[in-house]
């Protein structure tokens, strides 16, 4: 599976990450058998259409698929697309969304068409051009506005003290935990969720998140024209950081900023983190860790990356050698990392090439495996997906004061 999936596997997932939403790929059975497997790795359902005589889903739990073969490149296979859409219609999803497999995108079959014929224009949405050579958080990002815009009642009314929590996806790292985390805190604020869109949330929550009256954006990247819809069709009112809540300090600062925009008092939520740092402290003085001068790699997003490696270079005192950072069209993350890596003249770090040994490498958990496996790092740590051979039994996310509890096991206990 490839470790930097396109915005073709994003779009996809954007709904899988949904639960009553069902995505039919329109395309060979073969394009969908890593979707399936990255599909009940981050979002596990109920295994059902489990029968390998059930139509279009053939022994699969998730994602039916049309099945196309060689001589419907040359004929057409509308009548598929369109059998297709009429029989998982017919089952209880409250959203359907057709994406068509990159090969399946040019033979022209009219989906739009298909929806139509089987009366699904209010619950069904077509993806016609492929997005392989878009980013995968551009896949996200754009599949979920356009669901919105679709879904969303043409009148609305603010619900007070409502938050949506955008930038969020099934794919990041134990994504439950985040939205269980960051739901007590707001709730220690009197800021009551709404949304949580693309993240485990229902077709209902979708159409209400345009009542909400705040936007907390997790991972700009992810969000981008979703915050820009909900800010400049229904008055919503972005609170983001421009990068991702990692370690203690930067979850404070989420803290404040949403206490300043709201108005509503973050005591509550600030003794909360500080519950988490109190007790960081404690293990680190039992362990008498000393990481200083310990080298660090880190693969993944720029909103990610920069507070991640800030928080390993000024609170542990480690030194990064290598940022590798993934495609994305939201570049602000990307100009603060970048800064802040210029005033320690650390700047070349940016996309360099790993060197023969580091210390650490933060990454997909697949790689990390593989990378500590064959001793090109002391330790691989688990930081995205995928992350096939492993699961998260323990809370293990990176955002928030729960997900610094598990960077610094990780990065700290030599097992």
């Amino acid at each position: 599976m490839d470790a930097r999936p396109d915005g073709f596997v994003g779009a996809i997932m954007a709904i899988e990450g949904i639960k009553d939403a069902e995505v039919i790929l329109h395309g060979p059975d073969g394009c969908r058998k890593n979707l399936n497997i990255l599909s009940s790795k981050s979002y596990p359902r109920p295994k059902e259409n489990m029968n390998i005589g059930v139509p279009f889903y053939r022994g699969s739990s998730r994602i039916p698929c049309t099945g196309i073969i060689s001589t419907d490149y040359i004929y057409g296979s509308y009548d598929k697309i369109e059998s297709a859409l009429e029989f998982v219609g017919r089952g209880d999803s409250e959203f359907i969304a057709v994406v068509c497999s990159p090969g399946a995108s040019l033979i022209g079959d009219d989906c739009n068409k298909a929806i139509s014929v089987n009366k699904l224009d209010s619950r069904a949405i077509s993806l016609d051009a492929s997005m392989m050579s878009e980013p995968l958080s551009y896949g996200i990002d754009h599949m979920l506005a356009d669901m919105v815009r679709l879904l969303a009642p043409s009148d609305h009314i603010m619900e007070k003290n409502t938050v949506n929590i955008l930038g969020l996806s099934v794919l990041q790292k134990d994504w439950p935990t985040v939205i269980e985390e960051f739901t007590e805190i707001l709730s220690l604020m009197g800021l009551k969720v709404i949304c949580t869109l693309g993240a485990g949330c229902t077709i209902d929550e979708v159409k209400r998140s345009v009542n909400a009256e705040y936007d907390l954006v997790l991972c700009p990247e992810y969000a981008d024209e979703t915050s820009k819809l909900y800010t400049e069709e229904y008055g919503i009112k972005e609170i983001s950081l421009g990068y991702s809540p990692i370690g203690f300090d930067a979850t404070d600062a989420l803290i404040r900023l949403i206490e300043k925009i709201t108005g509503m008092n973050g005591n509550k939520a600030l003794t909360h983190v500080d519950k988490y740092r109190k007790r960081a402290f404690f293990c680190m003085n039992a362990m008498r860790a000393d990481l200083k001068g310990d080298t660090f790699a880190i693969d993944t997003d720029a909103s990610v990356a920069y507070p991640l490696a800030r928080w390993m270079f000024e609170s542990l005192s480690m030194v990064p050698v290598s940022i590798r950072l993934y495609d994305s069209k939201y570049g602000r993350s990307e100009e603060i990392l970048r800064e802040f890596l210029k005033e320690h003249d650390l700047e070349n770090t940016i996309n360099a090439e790993l060197p023969e040994f580091v210390n650490m490498i933060l990454c997909d958990g697949n790689t990390a495996m593989l990378e500590q496996a064959s001793k090109h790092c002391r330790k691989g740590i688990d930081i995205r997906f995928p992350s096939v051979a492993n699961v998260d039994f323990r809370p293990s996310p990176i955002f928030g004061a729960k997900g610094a509890m598990y960077l610094l096991d990780r990065i700290i206990n030599p097992m």
